[in-house]
C-alpha cells in the first residue's frame, strides 16, 4: 500500500467523523488519551495495523458465527486437540450466584467440554485466585447445563454429545479449559526453568502417580516472552517446532498434529504484530492469514465502526485499570489497618509499661520516706 493510499484513507475517515456527531464525540474521548488516537490515525493512514488483543477487535476477527472455523482452529491449536466451537456464551453469564465474573469469551466444543478465552492486558493482582475462580465458573456452568438448569440449543447434536437428563450424572461431565492470554506477564509467569518459556499447561497430578483426570486444565501463554524470545525468528521464516513451543508431556500424541503445532507459532505471532507490514511477513511463512489480513482492511473503509471499537476497548483498559487501581487501594488500606493495629497495640503496651514503672517509682519514694523518718 502506497503513502498517498495510506493518506487517502485517514482523509476520508476524517470528513465521515466531522460530518457526524456522534463520531466527533467518540472521537474527542480518544483524544484524551494520546497512544490510542495515535493507534487509531496510524490504523487509517496504514502504519499500524488493529490491536486484535484488544476484546472488540478479537471478537470481530474471531467472531464465533461468520470465523468459527477461525475461532475452532485457534482452540485447536492451543488445547493440543481438534475441537469444534458449537457455541458461544454470554461473556457475563457468571454462574456465581450474586458475584459477577466477565469472561472475555466462553466457548462449547462438540464433546460438550468448554473453554474459556481470556485476554489480559494489565497484570492484575491475585492471579491464582482468579484464575481459579474462572474455572469453577466454568465447572458450573457445565454442571448446571447436564442437570438441564440451563436451556441450550441442539446445535450439531449438543444435547446428545452432553447426555443432558433430567437426572443428572457427574458421569456426563466433560472437561473445561481456561486458556489465558497475558499481554504483560507477572513475574509468576516467568519460568524458573527456563526463562524463556512461554506456552504454560497445567493439569492437577498426584505424587502417588494415581490415574485420576481431574475436569479442570489451564493454559497460560506469555505473549511479551514469546515476542522477546521467539517471535523475530518466525519473522524470518523459522517454524521447526521447539521444545518451547510445544511440550510432549502435555499433550496425546495421538490427537495433536503438525498442522496444530504450526498454527499455534502462525496466531500468537499474529497477536503480537504490530504494523502491516510484519502481517505481509507473516502471509509469506502462514499464506491462510491473508484472510485475516482481508478482514482487517476491510476496517480501513468503515472508519466510524473502528472508531466505536477503539472507543470500547479504551473504556474496557480504563474500567480495568480504575478497578486494579481501586483493589490496590483497599489492600493499601487494610495494610494500613493493619499497621494502625500493630502500632495502637505497641502503644498501649507501652502505656502499661509507663504505668508500671510510675507504680515502682511511687514505691520506691514511699520507701525513702520512711527511711527518712
Amino acid at each position: 500500500m502506497e503513502f498517498s493510499e495510506k493518506k487517502d484513507y485517514y482523509d476520508a475517515a476524517m470528513r465521515q467523523i466531522k460530518g457526524d456527531s456522534w463520531s466527533l464525540s467518540a472521537y474527542g474521548y480518544l483524544k484524551s488519551n494520546e497512544e490510542w488516537i495515535g493507534r487509531y490515525e496510524d490504523f487509517l493512514k496504514g502504519s499500524k495495523s488493529l490491536p486484535l488483543l484488544y476484546d472488540p477487535f478479537f471478537k470481530k476477527i474471531f467472531n464465533p458465527v461468520e470465523r468459527r472455523n477461525r475461532l475452532s482452529e485457534l482452540v485447536s491449536c492451543l488445547l493440543g486437540q481438534k475441537v469444534t466451537v458449537l457455541e458461544v456464551f454470554p461473556n457475563e453469564d457468571s454462574q456465581f450466584l450474586g458475584v459477577m465474573i466477565i469472561m472475555d469469551m466462553v466457548v462449547m466444543m462438540s464433546d460438550g467440554s468448554i473453554a474459556n478465552i481470556e485476554i489480559q492486558k494489565i497484570s492484575y493482582d491475585f492471579q491464582a485466585e482468579r484464575i481459579s475462580c474462572y474455572s469453577a465458573d466454568l465447572v458450573l456452568r457445565q454442571y448446571k447445563m447436564i442437570t438441564g438448569n440451563r436451556e441450550i440449543g441442539d446445535a450439531g447434536g449438543l444435547r446428545g454429545s452432553m447426555n443432558v437428563t433430567s437426572k443428572p450424572s457427574y458421569k456426563d461431565m466433560r472437561p473445561v479449559h481456561t486458556i489465558i492470554l497475558f499481554e504483560n506477564s507477572s513475574s509468576s509467569l516467568i519460568s524458573e526453568v527456563d526463562e524463556a518459556l512461554y506456552f504454560h499447561v497445567g493439569k492437577t497430578k498426584f505424587n502417588t502417580g494415581i490415574k485420576i483426570n481431574l475436569l479442570q486444565d489451564y493454559v497460560l501463554v506469555s505473549l511479551d516472552t514469546f515476542k522477546k524470545y521467539r517471535y523475530s525468528d518466525i519473522r524470518k521464516g523459522r517454524t521447526e517446532v521447539t521444545e518451547y513451543d510445544y511440550d510432549r508431556t502435555q499433550y496425546s500424541e495421538k490427537q495433536v498434529t503438525e498442522k496444530m503445532k504450526l498454527d499455534r507459532l502462525k496466531f500468537l505471532s499474529l497477536f503480537v504484530a504490530e504494523t502491516p507490514e510484519e502481517i505481509e511477513q507473516l502471509i509469506e511463512i502462514f499464506p491462510d492469514l491473508e484472510s485475516v489480513r482481508l478482514d482487517i482492511n476491510e476496517y480501513l473503509e468503515r472508519p466510524k465502526e473502528v472508531l466505536s471499537m477503539f472507543s470500547e476497548a479504551l473504556r474496557i483498559l480504563d474500567r480495568n485499570t480504575a478497578e486494579l487501581m481501586v483493589d490496590r487501594m483497599k489492600d493499601e488500606i487494610d495494610e494500613l489497618k493493619v499497621q494502625a493495629e500493630e502500632n495502637r497495640a505497641r502503644l498501649e503496651e507501652k502505656d502499661s509499661q509507663l504505668e508500671e514503672k510510675d507504680a515502682e517509682i511511687a514505691r520506691l519514694k514511699m520507701l525513702l520516706e520512711e527511711q527518712n523518718k
